[in-house]
């Protein structure tokens, strides 16, 4: 059911996008379309056509949907209901687009860009500090192949709702600052390469519904804190180097899978 109503939501935000793009005739900012230009480079995306209007739904711009292959996996959507009377990207969806660069720190010159899924494609590097000063809501970078630690300046990302970094090859531990993240629905961390005890950040994170740490590399005993999350859905702690007794979780009334 969880699953079903993330789906709902999803497509509710991309209509209201397309109903705001279609309600503007204003163009794409010059400064947008350099941005996604260098964006294009740093990802090695080659079929983007800089010269059309990107918030038109150019095939190059915005996928049809097809029954044999995920929705949107190559979208991007404007906002052109701003005073300014200009369309504003605001999501960018390159899904399973088989992508061999790195993530991109032009990112940061989208400054309306609300929603970001690069997920499955072979991108490497680091994830750039430099995004701490975007407006994501919605960050969904797994199954790629960057490597390094979660940079400490990700805590600035204070309307982040959905952080999916799963199945990739981050190392060390995770930064004290992203408890700041109080917004956070759902976490998932999977399959990296972590190290030290599993964190006891979970006071910050009341609001969680969906968290998946399993075979992340963590170790030690699981926080108590965690039978304090009352929302959660989908709670996924296995295949790590865990030890000692688990957590009261008899107050997770709306668990679903464990």
């Amino acid at each position: 059911m969880a699953r079903v109503l993330t789906y709902i939501s999803f497509i509710v935000f991309l209509l209201v996008l397309c109903m705001a793009a279609q309600a503007g005739t204003g163009p794409t900012p010059d400064n947008e379309v350099k941005a996604l230009s260098e964006i294009a480079e740093q990802l090695g995306k080659k079929d983007w056509n800089i010269n059309v209007e990107q918030c038109i739904n150019d095939l190059s711009w915005l996928t049809p949907r097809l029954d044999w292959r995920p929705p949107c996996n190559n979208s991007l959507f404007c906002n052109c209901s701003y005073p300014d009377s200009l369309c504003h990207v605001v999501a960018l969806i390159l899904k399973e687009q088989d992508l061999g660069g790195v993530l991109p720190r032009s990112l940061v010159k989208l400054p309306y860009l609300m929603y970001l899924d690069l997920s499955r494609n072979f991108l490497g590097g680091n994830i750039p500090h430099e995004w701490a000063s975007t407006k994501l809501e919605f960050l969904n970078i797994k199954n790629n192949m960057f490597s390094g630690m979660v940079p400490l300046e990700l805590g600035k990302l204070v309307n982040l709702e959905n952080f999916i970094l799963s199945a990739n090859n981050l190392s060390g531990e995770l930064p004290f600052a992203i408890t700041k993240l109080t917004k956070l629905t759902e976490l998932r961390i999977s399959s990296n390469n972590f190290t030290g005890r599993m964190p006891d950040f979970f006071r910050s994170w009341k609001q969680l519904e969906k968290l998946e740490i399993q075979a992340s590399g963590f170790e030690g005993p699981i926080p108590s804190s965690i039978s304090i999350l009352s929302n959660l859905t989908e709670l996924d702690l296995s295949f790590n180097r865990l030890e000692g007794h688990i957590p009261d979780l008899h107050d997770l009334n709306f668990l679903k899978f464990m």
